[in-house]
């Protein structure tokens, strides 16, 4: 039995460097950004959340498929 292995590099938001917030998971930092921020504007909202200890991360997402 031979397990195929899916890497994706993708970005989320997180708190405090703890757990991904749901939802965030996408392909470039800004969309991570416009998936937290829900389609508002972006780039003042986003300072503030900045000070409050939300960052945008580098997430390694790991598809297990077995046959």
């Amino acid at each position: 039995m031979t397990r195929r292995w899916t890497h994706k590099r993708m970005y989320a938001v997180s708190k405090d460097g703890v757990g991904l917030i749901a939802g965030t998971l996408a392909y470039s930092r800004r969309a991570a950004i416009d998936h937290f921020m829900f389609g508002e504007s972006i780039l003042r909202k986003w300072e503030h959340f900045k000070r409050t200890g939300y960052r945008t991360v580098l997430a390694k997402v790991e598809i297990i498929r077995q046959p």
